[in-house]
């Protein structure tokens, strides 16, 4: 009975150190509260999304109840920013530093989204 208990108890311990990520595997993903300075329509959203592409991250950005994400700019539409509005923004990937510089300039109102 005791031996049944002792292999029972070692293959759960290396069943759980196979599902441990590693730096290799794991992605970085940071998040954010944020208060838009400025109003997020359609042109702002579109940069949203080309930032992502171009960074290659994954961006979502929740207001409220309402969550839109990069995948879709009319999701990101649908959260009606406005200025003085609270978000939280999280940024999966590994240039997520370079994404946050580029989507706070967009969310501050200091880009028209047009660079």
């Amino acid at each position: 009975m005791k031996q049944a208990y002792k292999l029972k108890n070692k293959n759960h311990k290396i069943a759980a150190r196979a599902e441990v990520p590693t730096e290799t595997t794991q992605t970085k993903e940071v998040s954010f509260i944020m208060v838009a300075k400025g109003v997020i329509g359609f042109r702002e959203s579109a940069h949203i999304v080309k930032v992502a592409e171009n960074t290659g991250c994954s961006i979502s950005i929740a207001s409220g109840k309402k969550f839109g994400t990069d995948k879709s700019i009319l999701s990101l539409v649908n959260l009606t920013i406005s200025s003085g509005k609270s978000l939280v923004l999280n940024i999966k990937g590994e240039r997520n530093e370079e994404a946050f510089r580029e989507i706070s300039k967009i969310i501050s109102g200091e880009t028209d989204g047009n660079s």
